[in-house]
Protein backbone atom coordinates (compact mmCIF):
# COMPACT_ATOMS: atom_id res chain seq x y z
CA UNK A 1 0.00 0.00 0.00
CA UNK A 2 2.61 2.08 0.86
CA UNK A 3 4.50 2.01 -3.00
CA UNK A 4 1.37 2.72 -4.38
CA UNK A 5 0.73 6.04 -2.49
CA UNK A 6 4.21 6.70 -2.93
CA UNK A 7 4.99 6.73 -6.33
CA UNK A 8 1.66 7.95 -6.53
CA UNK A 9 -1.31 41.03 -22.67
CA UNK A 10 -2.33 42.75 -25.06
CA UNK A 11 -4.16 45.67 -23.24
CA UNK A 12 -7.36 44.90 -24.39
CA UNK A 13 -6.91 41.70 -22.48
CA UNK A 14 -5.74 43.08 -19.60
CA UNK A 15 -8.97 45.92 -19.57
CA UNK A 16 -11.37 42.27 -20.27
CA UNK A 17 -9.38 40.64 -17.43
CA UNK A 18 -9.94 43.48 -14.89
CA UNK A 19 -13.81 43.65 -15.84
CA UNK A 20 -14.10 39.98 -15.46
CA UNK A 21 -12.39 40.28 -11.92
CA UNK A 22 -14.51 43.24 -10.68
CA UNK A 23 -17.45 41.01 -12.20
CA UNK A 24 -16.75 38.12 -10.39
CA UNK A 25 -15.57 40.14 -7.10
CA UNK A 26 -19.44 41.35 -7.03
CA UNK A 27 -21.08 38.27 -8.19
CA UNK A 28 -19.08 36.46 -5.27
CA UNK A 29 -19.79 38.70 -3.01
CA UNK A 30 -23.24 38.80 -3.69
CA UNK A 31 -23.30 35.13 -3.35
CA UNK A 32 -21.31 35.18 0.11
CA UNK A 33 -23.51 37.91 1.62
CA UNK A 34 -26.39 35.72 0.73
CA UNK A 35 -25.96 32.24 1.64
CA UNK A 36 -23.12 32.46 4.39
CA UNK A 37 -22.91 36.08 5.63
CA UNK A 38 -26.26 36.32 6.47
CA UNK A 39 -25.96 33.42 8.76
CA UNK A 40 -23.07 35.05 10.56
CA UNK A 41 -24.94 38.27 11.19
CA UNK A 42 -28.40 36.48 12.62
CA UNK A 43 -26.82 34.62 15.11
CA UNK A 44 -23.41 37.04 15.66
CA UNK A 45 -20.65 34.49 14.77
CA UNK A 46 -19.19 33.30 11.51
CA UNK A 47 -18.93 29.34 11.61
CA UNK A 48 -15.67 27.67 10.05
CA UNK A 49 -16.46 24.54 9.04
CA UNK A 50 -13.91 24.05 6.18
CA UNK A 51 -14.79 22.72 2.73
CA UNK A 52 -16.94 19.87 3.06
CA UNK A 53 -17.55 19.56 -0.82
CA UNK A 54 -15.94 16.44 -2.69
CA UNK A 55 -16.61 14.15 -5.57
CA UNK A 56 -14.35 11.40 -4.35
CA UNK A 57 -16.50 8.64 -4.13
CA UNK A 58 -13.71 6.64 -1.72
CA UNK A 59 -15.47 6.08 1.64
CA UNK A 60 -14.15 9.02 4.59
CA UNK A 61 -11.59 9.83 1.75
CA UNK A 62 -11.05 13.90 2.14
CA UNK A 63 -9.77 15.94 -0.90
CA UNK A 64 -5.89 16.92 -1.12
CA UNK A 65 -4.31 20.53 -0.33
CA UNK A 66 -1.71 20.38 -3.26
CA UNK A 67 1.42 20.86 -3.79
CA UNK A 68 1.15 24.17 -5.93
CA UNK A 69 3.73 22.72 -8.69
CA UNK A 70 0.94 20.03 -9.12
CA UNK A 71 -1.90 22.18 -9.24
CA UNK A 72 -0.86 24.60 -11.53
CA UNK A 73 -0.97 21.33 -14.30
CA UNK A 74 -4.02 21.07 -13.96
CA UNK A 75 -5.95 23.22 -15.81
CA UNK A 76 -9.58 23.38 -14.52
CA UNK A 77 -8.32 23.74 -10.39
CA UNK A 78 -5.72 26.03 -11.54
CA UNK A 79 -7.90 28.26 -13.38
CA UNK A 80 -10.32 28.20 -10.56
CA UNK A 81 -8.13 29.29 -8.37
CA UNK A 82 -6.58 32.27 -9.53
CA UNK A 83 -10.05 33.52 -10.17
CA UNK A 84 -10.96 32.98 -6.86
CA UNK A 85 -8.16 34.70 -5.48
CA UNK A 86 -8.41 37.82 -7.97
CA UNK A 87 -11.99 38.08 -6.81
CA UNK A 88 -11.78 37.86 -3.18
CA UNK A 89 -8.84 40.19 -3.02
CA UNK A 90 -11.36 42.76 -5.15
CA UNK A 91 -13.78 42.64 -2.88
CA UNK A 92 -15.18 45.53 -0.24
CA UNK A 93 -12.28 45.75 2.39
CA UNK A 94 -15.17 46.59 5.17
CA UNK A 95 -16.76 43.28 4.57
CA UNK A 96 -15.91 40.64 7.41
CA UNK A 97 -15.35 37.71 4.87
CA UNK A 98 -12.89 40.42 2.75
CA UNK A 99 -8.95 39.41 1.74
CA UNK A 100 -8.47 42.15 4.01
CA UNK A 101 -10.47 41.40 6.87
CA UNK A 102 -9.40 37.50 7.03
CA UNK A 103 -5.77 38.73 6.08
CA UNK A 104 -5.94 41.27 9.11
CA UNK A 105 -6.76 38.46 11.64
CA UNK A 106 -3.20 37.89 12.12
CA UNK A 107 -2.60 41.61 12.87
CA UNK A 108 -3.20 44.99 11.61
CA UNK A 109 -5.43 46.74 12.20
CA UNK A 110 -6.41 45.58 15.51
CA UNK A 111 -9.93 45.88 15.75
CA UNK A 112 -12.59 42.79 16.55
CA UNK A 113 -13.15 39.72 14.24
CA UNK A 114 -16.15 37.46 14.20
CA UNK A 115 -17.47 39.72 17.38
CA UNK A 116 -14.59 38.25 19.69
CA UNK A 117 -12.63 40.52 21.71
CA UNK A 118 -13.46 44.76 22.04
CA UNK A 119 -9.99 45.68 21.63
CA UNK A 120 -5.90 44.51 23.32
CA UNK A 121 -5.97 42.86 26.40
CA UNK A 122 -1.77 42.49 26.05
CA UNK A 123 1.07 44.26 24.52
CA UNK A 124 0.26 42.81 21.03
CA UNK A 125 -2.91 43.67 19.01
CA UNK A 126 -3.25 41.04 17.08
CA UNK A 127 -4.74 37.67 17.21
CA UNK A 128 -2.29 35.34 15.85
CA UNK A 129 -0.34 33.09 18.49
CA UNK A 130 3.71 33.26 18.18
CA UNK A 131 6.28 31.67 20.97
CA UNK A 132 3.04 29.66 21.94
CA UNK A 133 2.13 26.25 22.54
CA UNK A 134 -1.08 27.01 20.48
CA UNK A 135 0.88 28.32 17.06
CA UNK A 136 0.45 25.57 15.20
CA UNK A 137 -3.10 24.83 15.89
CA UNK A 138 -4.17 28.77 15.87
CA UNK A 139 -3.21 28.50 12.46
CA UNK A 140 -5.42 25.50 11.34
CA UNK A 141 -8.80 27.29 11.45
CA UNK A 142 -7.33 30.43 10.33
CA UNK A 143 -6.16 28.40 6.90
CA UNK A 144 -9.89 26.59 6.76
CA UNK A 145 -11.48 30.02 7.18
CA UNK A 146 -9.57 31.18 4.55
CA UNK A 147 -9.86 28.37 2.33
CA UNK A 148 -13.78 27.94 3.30
CA UNK A 149 -14.59 31.73 1.93
CA UNK A 150 -12.15 31.26 -1.23
CA UNK A 151 -14.49 28.04 -2.15
CA UNK A 152 -17.01 29.64 -1.85
CA UNK A 153 -16.08 32.33 -4.67
CA UNK A 154 -14.66 28.78 -6.52
CA UNK A 155 -18.05 27.43 -6.44
CA UNK A 156 -19.76 30.10 -7.47
CA UNK A 157 -17.18 30.57 -10.20
CA UNK A 158 -17.28 27.02 -11.72
CA UNK A 159 -21.13 27.75 -12.18
CA UNK A 160 -20.78 30.07 -14.97
CA UNK A 161 -18.17 27.82 -17.46
CA UNK A 162 -20.62 26.78 -20.76
CA UNK A 163 -21.96 23.42 -20.42
CA UNK A 164 -19.21 21.38 -22.62
CA UNK A 165 -17.07 22.26 -19.96
CA UNK A 166 -18.81 23.13 -16.49
CA UNK A 167 -19.05 19.45 -15.18
CA UNK A 168 -15.22 19.14 -15.56
CA UNK A 169 -15.09 22.60 -13.86
CA UNK A 170 -17.66 21.39 -10.95
CA UNK A 171 -16.05 18.98 -10.08
CA UNK A 172 -12.49 20.68 -9.82
CA UNK A 173 -14.30 23.30 -7.71
CA UNK A 174 -15.67 20.55 -5.53
CA UNK A 175 -12.19 19.08 -4.84
CA UNK A 176 -10.28 22.12 -4.47
CA UNK A 177 -8.50 22.68 -1.19
CA UNK A 178 -5.51 25.34 -1.12
CA UNK A 179 -2.31 24.22 -2.56
CA UNK A 180 1.02 24.79 -0.56
CA UNK A 181 4.58 25.97 -1.36
CA UNK A 182 6.94 22.70 -0.35
CA UNK A 183 9.85 25.31 0.21
CA UNK A 184 11.40 21.62 2.19
CA UNK A 185 11.29 19.91 -0.53
CA UNK A 186 12.01 22.54 -3.23
CA UNK A 187 13.52 25.87 -1.96
CA UNK A 188 12.99 28.20 -4.44
CA UNK A 189 10.27 30.03 -4.92
CA UNK A 190 7.47 29.03 -7.46
CA UNK A 191 7.38 30.62 -10.61
CA UNK A 192 4.01 30.96 -10.83
CA UNK A 193 3.74 33.33 -8.11
CA UNK A 194 6.70 35.44 -9.31
CA UNK A 195 5.17 37.16 -12.65
CA UNK A 196 2.81 40.23 -12.67
CA UNK A 197 0.42 38.96 -15.13
CA UNK A 198 -0.61 35.00 -15.81
CA UNK A 199 -2.82 32.87 -17.83
CA UNK A 200 -5.66 31.42 -17.22
CA UNK A 201 -9.02 29.68 -18.80
CA UNK A 202 -12.23 31.47 -17.63
CA UNK A 203 -15.11 30.94 -18.57
CA UNK A 204 -15.26 32.94 -22.18
CA UNK A 205 -12.23 31.64 -23.25
CA UNK A 206 -8.21 32.15 -22.16
CA UNK A 207 -6.96 35.43 -20.78
CA UNK A 208 -4.47 37.22 -19.38
CA UNK A 209 -4.97 38.85 -15.74
CA UNK A 210 -3.19 40.87 -13.03
CA UNK A 211 -1.91 37.85 -11.01
CA UNK A 212 -3.17 37.81 -7.43
CA UNK A 213 -0.20 35.26 -6.25
CA UNK A 214 2.13 38.08 -6.79
CA UNK A 215 0.81 41.01 -4.66
CA UNK A 216 -2.43 42.22 -2.57
CA UNK A 217 -3.35 46.00 -3.49
CA UNK A 218 -4.47 47.74 -0.48
CA UNK A 219 -7.78 49.35 -1.60
CA UNK A 220 -8.03 52.53 1.31
CA UNK A 221 -8.70 51.20 4.50
CA UNK A 222 -5.30 52.17 5.82
CA UNK A 223 -4.30 55.74 4.63
CA UNK A 224 -1.01 55.65 2.62
CA UNK A 225 1.15 57.30 5.41
CA UNK A 226 -0.10 54.41 7.70
CA UNK A 227 1.11 51.31 5.26
CA UNK A 228 4.27 49.65 5.62
CA UNK A 229 6.57 51.84 4.26
CA UNK A 230 3.73 53.84 2.66
CA UNK A 231 3.35 51.50 -0.18
CA UNK A 232 -0.04 50.23 -1.64
CA UNK A 233 0.74 46.93 -2.51
CA UNK A 234 2.51 44.11 -0.86
CA UNK A 235 6.30 43.43 -1.61
CA UNK A 236 8.93 40.42 -1.22
CA UNK A 237 12.62 41.12 0.28
CA UNK A 238 13.13 44.17 -1.95
CA UNK A 239 16.22 46.24 -1.67
CA UNK A 240 15.25 49.73 -0.88
CA UNK A 241 12.42 50.36 1.03
CA UNK A 242 10.31 51.59 -2.00
CA UNK A 243 11.97 49.02 -4.17
CA UNK A 244 10.80 45.46 -6.48
CA UNK A 245 10.53 42.27 -4.88
CA UNK A 246 13.82 40.33 -5.43
CA UNK A 247 13.35 37.15 -6.05
CA UNK A 248 17.04 36.42 -7.37
CA UNK A 249 18.04 37.30 -3.39
CA UNK A 250 15.14 35.24 -2.34
CA UNK A 251 15.80 32.06 -4.24
CA UNK A 252 20.09 32.45 -3.36
CA UNK A 253 18.83 32.72 0.66
CA UNK A 254 16.70 29.98 0.25
CA UNK A 255 18.99 27.82 -1.56
CA UNK A 256 21.27 28.04 1.30
CA UNK A 257 18.74 28.10 4.50
CA UNK A 258 18.75 24.20 4.83
CA UNK A 259 14.96 24.04 5.54
CA UNK A 260 15.45 20.32 3.93
CA UNK A 261 17.42 19.06 7.13
CA UNK A 262 15.73 21.66 9.60
CA UNK A 263 12.10 20.11 8.58
CA UNK A 264 13.10 16.48 8.72
CA UNK A 265 15.09 16.87 12.60
CA UNK A 266 11.65 18.96 14.00
CA UNK A 267 9.63 15.58 12.33
CA UNK A 268 12.36 12.77 13.12
CA UNK A 269 13.57 13.79 16.24
CA UNK A 270 10.55 15.76 18.57
CA UNK A 271 8.78 13.78 20.39
CA UNK A 272 7.26 16.31 22.78
CA UNK A 273 4.34 18.36 21.75
CA UNK A 274 4.69 21.51 23.01
CA UNK A 275 8.53 21.42 21.87
CA UNK A 276 7.90 20.76 18.14
CA UNK A 277 5.15 23.46 18.18
CA UNK A 278 6.81 26.42 19.77
CA UNK A 279 10.21 28.57 20.04
CA UNK A 280 9.48 29.41 23.46
CA UNK A 281 11.13 25.82 24.43
CA UNK A 282 15.08 24.70 23.83
CA UNK A 283 15.21 22.42 20.95
CA UNK A 284 14.22 23.04 17.17
CA UNK A 285 10.63 23.42 16.13
CA UNK A 286 8.24 23.90 13.18
CA UNK A 287 7.82 27.13 14.20
CA UNK A 288 11.50 28.39 14.10
CA UNK A 289 11.90 26.43 10.82
CA UNK A 290 8.48 28.72 9.76
CA UNK A 291 9.80 31.95 11.17
CA UNK A 292 13.61 31.48 9.06
CA UNK A 293 11.18 31.37 5.59
CA UNK A 294 8.84 34.62 6.87
CA UNK A 295 11.93 36.76 7.25
CA UNK A 296 13.86 35.15 4.16
CA UNK A 297 10.71 36.04 1.76
CA UNK A 298 10.23 39.62 3.75
CA UNK A 299 13.71 40.74 4.02
CA UNK A 300 14.25 44.22 5.66
CA UNK A 301 11.27 45.81 3.60
CA UNK A 302 8.85 43.98 2.78
CA UNK A 303 5.31 42.35 4.61
CA UNK A 304 6.18 38.74 5.47
CA UNK A 305 9.28 39.75 7.92
CA UNK A 306 6.15 41.73 10.35
CA UNK A 307 3.34 39.80 12.29
CA UNK A 308 1.73 42.48 11.52
CA UNK A 309 1.50 42.86 7.69
CA UNK A 310 2.48 39.16 6.85
CA UNK A 311 -1.22 37.36 5.91
CA UNK A 312 -1.59 40.08 3.47
CA UNK A 313 1.35 38.48 1.20
CA UNK A 314 -0.39 35.95 -0.84
CA UNK A 315 2.97 33.52 -0.42
CA UNK A 316 1.86 33.75 3.19
CA UNK A 317 -1.21 31.29 2.50
CA UNK A 318 1.42 28.94 0.57
CA UNK A 319 3.51 29.49 3.06
CA UNK A 320 1.24 28.44 6.05
CA UNK A 321 0.03 25.62 4.40
CA UNK A 322 2.93 24.04 4.16
CA UNK A 323 3.39 24.68 7.62
CA UNK A 324 0.28 22.84 8.48
CA UNK A 325 1.10 19.85 6.25
CA UNK A 326 4.42 19.40 8.51
CA UNK A 327 2.38 19.75 11.25
CA UNK A 328 -0.56 17.42 10.01
CA UNK A 329 2.69 14.69 9.04
CA UNK A 330 4.20 15.16 12.74
CA UNK A 331 0.94 14.34 14.34
CA UNK A 332 0.90 11.12 12.61
CA UNK A 333 4.24 9.70 13.45
CA UNK A 334 3.14 10.90 16.45
CA UNK A 335 -0.85 10.41 17.06
CA UNK A 336 -0.57 10.15 20.92
CA UNK A 337 1.24 13.35 21.47
CA UNK A 338 -0.37 16.38 22.20
CA UNK A 339 -0.19 19.64 24.37
CA UNK A 340 0.75 20.46 28.34
CA UNK A 341 0.25 23.49 29.54
CA UNK A 342 2.73 26.68 28.72
CA UNK A 343 3.08 30.18 29.37
CA UNK A 344 1.15 32.45 26.79
CA UNK A 345 3.08 35.65 26.26
CA UNK A 346 -0.45 37.15 25.17
CA UNK A 347 -2.38 38.92 22.03
CA UNK A 348 -5.56 40.98 21.39
CA UNK A 349 -7.50 38.61 23.35
CA UNK A 350 -5.32 36.39 25.34
CA UNK A 351 -4.03 38.08 28.25
CA UNK A 352 0.24 37.44 28.66
CA UNK A 353 1.47 35.03 31.36
CA UNK A 354 -2.28 33.28 31.06
CA UNK A 355 -1.70 29.40 31.02
CA UNK A 356 -2.27 27.77 27.31
CA UNK A 357 -3.70 24.46 27.07
CA UNK A 358 -5.55 22.47 25.12
CA UNK A 359 -8.89 24.02 25.78
CA UNK A 360 -8.02 27.48 25.37
CA UNK A 361 -9.83 28.99 22.46
CA UNK A 362 -8.14 29.69 19.54
CA UNK A 363 -9.61 33.40 18.83
CA UNK A 364 -11.64 34.72 17.26
CA UNK A 365 -12.38 31.13 14.96
CA UNK A 366 -15.97 29.84 16.14
CA UNK A 367 -17.49 26.50 14.52
CA UNK A 368 -21.31 27.74 14.90
CA UNK A 369 -23.21 30.80 14.35
CA UNK A 370 -23.85 30.57 18.10
CA UNK A 371 -19.82 31.59 18.96
CA UNK A 372 -18.55 28.23 20.29
CA UNK A 373 -15.09 28.84 19.93
CA UNK A 374 -12.61 26.53 18.42
CA UNK A 375 -9.74 25.37 20.84
CA UNK A 376 -6.40 22.81 20.36
CA UNK A 377 -8.45 19.73 21.17
CA UNK A 378 -11.36 20.52 18.46
CA UNK A 379 -8.65 21.72 15.74
CA UNK A 380 -6.77 18.68 16.81
CA UNK A 381 -8.04 16.89 13.31
CA UNK A 382 -7.67 17.95 9.49
CA UNK A 383 -10.93 16.11 9.43
CA UNK A 384 -12.48 18.85 11.17
CA UNK A 385 -11.89 20.61 8.17
CA UNK A 386 -12.77 18.32 5.16
CA UNK A 387 -9.18 18.52 3.91
CA UNK A 388 -6.29 15.88 3.73
CA UNK A 389 -2.47 15.96 2.71
CA UNK A 390 -1.10 13.44 0.21
CA UNK A 391 1.08 12.36 2.34
CA UNK A 392 -1.44 11.27 5.61
CA UNK A 393 -4.24 9.46 3.80
CA UNK A 394 -5.82 8.46 7.20
CA UNK A 395 -8.96 6.68 5.89
CA UNK A 396 -6.20 4.07 4.70
CA UNK A 397 -4.26 2.77 7.41
CA UNK A 398 -4.74 1.95 11.26
CA UNK A 399 -3.02 4.86 13.49
CA UNK A 400 -0.08 2.05 13.85
CA UNK A 401 0.22 1.65 9.98
CA UNK A 402 -0.36 5.37 9.00
CA UNK A 403 2.86 6.29 11.46
CA UNK A 404 4.83 3.93 9.63
CA UNK A 405 3.70 5.57 6.19
CA UNK A 406 4.07 8.79 6.99
CA UNK A 407 7.53 7.81 8.34
CA UNK A 408 8.61 6.39 5.05
CA UNK A 409 7.55 9.46 2.80
CA UNK A 410 9.36 12.09 5.34
CA UNK A 411 12.82 10.00 5.29
CA UNK A 412 12.25 10.06 1.24
CA UNK A 413 11.73 13.56 0.83
CA UNK A 414 13.72 15.02 3.58
CA UNK A 415 16.63 12.61 4.75
CA UNK A 416 19.54 14.96 4.42
CA UNK A 417 21.98 11.98 5.28
CA UNK A 418 21.23 10.43 1.75
CA UNK A 419 20.37 6.96 3.72
CA UNK A 420 16.63 7.16 2.48
CA UNK A 421 16.02 9.99 0.77
CA UNK A 422 14.51 9.40 -2.78
CA UNK A 423 17.29 11.34 -4.60
CA UNK A 424 20.62 10.76 -2.68
CA UNK A 425 22.20 13.85 -4.77
CA UNK A 426 20.21 16.35 -3.36
CA UNK A 427 20.91 15.33 0.34
CA UNK A 428 22.94 17.84 2.30
CA UNK A 429 26.39 16.07 2.37
CA UNK A 430 25.81 12.89 2.67
CA UNK A 431 28.15 11.62 5.02
CA UNK A 432 29.55 8.06 3.76
CA UNK A 433 29.88 6.65 7.16
CA UNK A 434 26.56 7.18 8.03
CA UNK A 435 24.68 3.87 7.03
CA UNK A 436 21.30 1.70 8.29
CA UNK A 437 20.92 0.96 11.51
CA UNK A 438 24.83 2.76 12.27
CA UNK A 439 25.39 4.91 15.58
CA UNK A 440 27.26 8.18 15.30
CA UNK A 441 27.11 11.19 17.53
CA UNK A 442 25.29 13.99 16.04
CA UNK A 443 26.41 17.93 17.49
CA UNK A 444 24.61 20.72 17.53
CA UNK A 445 24.41 24.37 18.69
CA UNK A 446 21.61 25.49 21.32
CA UNK A 447 20.44 29.27 20.87
CA UNK A 448 18.65 31.43 23.34
CA UNK A 449 17.86 34.88 23.31
CA UNK A 450 14.70 37.44 24.41
CA UNK A 451 12.28 38.97 22.15
CA UNK A 452 13.21 42.57 23.42
CA UNK A 453 16.46 42.80 24.07
CA UNK A 454 16.84 45.49 21.32
CA UNK A 455 14.02 47.24 22.94
CA UNK A 456 11.76 45.64 19.74
CA UNK A 457 13.85 45.85 16.79
CA UNK A 458 13.70 42.82 14.85
CA UNK A 459 17.28 41.24 14.52
CA UNK A 460 19.15 37.59 13.89
CA UNK A 461 21.37 35.75 15.80
CA UNK A 462 23.49 34.31 13.00
CA UNK A 463 25.77 31.36 14.15
CA UNK A 464 29.19 30.60 12.00
CA UNK A 465 31.42 27.77 11.93
CA UNK A 466 35.04 29.14 10.62
CA UNK A 467 35.48 32.66 9.31
CA UNK A 468 33.02 35.12 9.52
CA UNK A 469 33.04 37.33 6.49
CA UNK A 470 34.56 40.96 7.19
CA UNK A 471 31.31 42.42 4.93
CA UNK A 472 28.46 42.23 7.23
CA UNK A 473 26.44 41.93 4.22
CA UNK A 474 27.67 38.74 3.33
CA UNK A 475 26.32 36.79 6.14
CA UNK A 476 23.35 35.22 5.37
CA UNK A 477 24.93 33.44 2.43
CA UNK A 478 27.99 32.88 3.71
CA UNK A 479 29.52 29.16 3.37
CA UNK A 480 30.44 29.13 6.61
CA UNK A 481 26.97 30.28 7.93
CA UNK A 482 25.42 27.35 10.42
CA UNK A 483 22.17 29.01 10.96
CA UNK A 484 20.06 32.21 11.54
CA UNK A 485 17.85 32.97 14.47
CA UNK A 486 15.28 35.61 13.44
CA UNK A 487 13.78 37.48 16.27
CA UNK A 488 10.85 39.60 15.30
CA UNK A 489 9.17 41.27 18.56
CA UNK A 490 5.51 41.90 18.14
CA UNK A 491 4.94 46.20 18.16
CA UNK A 492 4.55 46.63 21.97
CA UNK A 493 1.28 48.74 22.54
CA UNK A 494 0.92 50.97 25.89
CA UNK A 495 3.04 51.90 28.47
CA UNK A 496 5.34 49.74 31.11
CA UNK A 497 8.87 47.64 30.81
CA UNK A 498 9.07 45.33 27.92
CA UNK A 499 8.30 41.59 28.46
CA UNK A 500 10.85 38.79 28.77
CA UNK A 501 10.15 36.41 26.00
CA UNK A 502 12.68 34.21 25.27
CA UNK A 503 12.91 32.39 21.93
CA UNK A 504 15.14 29.04 20.90
CA UNK A 505 16.78 27.23 18.15
CA UNK A 506 18.83 24.54 17.81
CA UNK A 507 21.38 24.25 14.58
CA UNK A 508 22.90 20.52 13.83
CA UNK A 509 26.55 21.30 12.91
CA UNK A 510 27.43 18.05 12.04
CA UNK A 511 26.98 18.09 7.90
CA UNK A 512 29.27 20.88 8.79
CA UNK A 513 32.19 18.66 9.77
CA UNK A 514 32.71 16.23 7.21
CA UNK A 515 36.42 15.52 6.36
CA UNK A 516 39.14 13.05 8.18
CA UNK A 517 40.37 16.09 10.38
CA UNK A 518 37.02 16.66 11.61
CA UNK A 519 35.66 13.23 13.09
CA UNK A 520 32.25 13.83 15.06
CA UNK A 521 32.94 10.68 17.01
CA UNK A 522 36.15 11.87 18.56
CA UNK A 523 35.20 14.36 21.79
CA UNK A 524 38.54 15.04 22.34
CA UNK A 525 39.27 16.02 18.68
CA UNK A 526 35.89 17.65 18.05
CA UNK A 527 35.96 20.22 21.46
CA UNK A 528 38.73 21.99 20.88
CA UNK A 529 38.27 22.55 17.02
CA UNK A 530 34.50 23.74 17.89
CA UNK A 531 35.84 26.31 20.72
CA UNK A 532 38.19 27.75 17.93
CA UNK A 533 35.33 27.82 15.06
CA UNK A 534 32.16 28.34 16.40
CA UNK A 535 31.24 32.12 17.03
CA UNK A 536 28.16 34.39 16.41
CA UNK A 537 26.85 37.51 15.34
CA UNK A 538 23.68 39.91 16.35
CA UNK A 539 22.49 41.91 12.77
CA UNK A 540 19.54 44.15 12.54
CA UNK A 541 17.27 43.25 9.48
CA UNK A 542 18.49 46.22 8.36
CA UNK A 543 22.11 44.90 8.11
CA UNK A 544 23.29 47.03 11.11
CA UNK A 545 25.80 44.61 13.33
CA UNK A 546 24.46 45.09 16.85
CA UNK A 547 27.52 43.85 20.01
CA UNK A 548 26.91 40.84 21.07
CA UNK A 549 26.55 42.69 25.09
CA UNK A 550 23.52 44.44 23.62
CA UNK A 551 21.95 41.39 24.28
CA UNK A 552 22.23 39.99 27.59
CA UNK A 553 19.89 36.90 27.54
CA UNK A 554 21.57 35.45 24.67
CA UNK A 555 23.00 32.08 25.43
CA UNK A 556 24.97 29.72 22.78
CA UNK A 557 25.38 26.53 23.81
CA UNK A 558 26.79 23.14 22.16
CA UNK A 559 25.95 19.36 22.63
CA UNK A 560 26.47 16.37 21.22
CA UNK A 561 23.81 13.17 21.47
CA UNK A 562 24.79 9.51 19.95
CA UNK A 563 22.37 8.48 17.28
CA UNK A 564 21.25 5.58 16.08
CA UNK A 565 19.68 5.75 12.19
CA UNK A 566 17.25 4.02 11.60
CA UNK A 567 17.58 0.51 10.15
CA UNK A 568 14.23 0.76 7.05
CA UNK A 569 12.56 3.95 5.86
CA UNK A 570 9.65 3.01 7.92
CA UNK A 571 11.54 3.65 11.19
CA UNK A 572 13.15 6.91 12.59
CA UNK A 573 16.78 7.25 13.97
CA UNK A 574 17.06 7.25 17.78
CA UNK A 575 18.22 10.06 19.74
CA UNK A 576 20.32 9.15 23.07
CA UNK A 577 22.28 10.26 25.76
CA UNK A 578 22.90 13.75 25.19
CA UNK A 579 25.96 16.22 26.81
CA UNK A 580 26.55 19.52 26.74
CA UNK A 581 30.23 20.97 26.34
CA UNK A 582 29.88 24.30 28.06
CA UNK A 583 33.81 24.42 27.72
CA UNK A 584 33.12 25.60 23.78
CA UNK A 585 31.60 28.56 24.29
CA UNK A 586 31.52 29.61 28.25
CA UNK A 587 34.73 32.02 27.19
CA UNK A 588 32.75 34.41 24.60
CA UNK A 589 30.27 36.56 25.51
CA UNK A 590 26.84 35.02 25.20
CA UNK A 591 28.12 31.77 25.49
CA UNK A 592 27.34 28.89 27.76
CA UNK A 593 27.85 29.53 31.43
CA UNK A 594 26.88 26.03 32.76
CA UNK A 595 23.01 26.33 32.33
CA UNK A 596 23.34 25.46 28.70
CA UNK A 597 21.13 27.35 26.36
CA UNK A 598 17.51 26.70 28.04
Amino acid sequence: MFIKIFEMMSRNQLLFSAVISSFLAITCAAVIGSDTGSAATAFGSYAITGTKTSSNIQPNARPFRRNILDLQNDTPAWSLYLQAMSAMQNSNENSQLSYFQIAGIHGQPYIPWNNVGTGPVSSWGGYCTHTSVLFPSWHRPYLALFEQVLGTYIQNIAQQYPPELRQRYQAAADNFRIPYWDWASDSQVPPAITQPQIQVTTPTGIQTITNPLYQYKFQGYFSQSALLNGLGQTVRNPDTVDGPSNYDKINALMSGEGATGKSWTALVKIKDYDTFATTALPGTSIEAVHGEIHTIIGGDNGHMTLLDWSAFDPIFWLHHCNVDRLFTMWQAINPSAFMTPLNEPGTFTLPRNSFDTQFTPLTPFTSNNFGTLYNSFTARSTKTFGYAYPEVQDWLFSPADLARNVTAQVNAMYDPTGIFRRDPKKALNPRSKLTVGSTTKEWSVQVQVSKFDLGGDYFYVRIFLGDVPANPQDWAMSNNIVGSLPIMPPPNIGAGPLPDIRVHNEFVVTHNLLGPDHDPEDVKKMVPYLKEKISWRIQKMDGTVVPTEKCPSLRVAVQDEVVTMAKSIYELPIYGKKTYHPEVTNDKIGGDKGGAAG
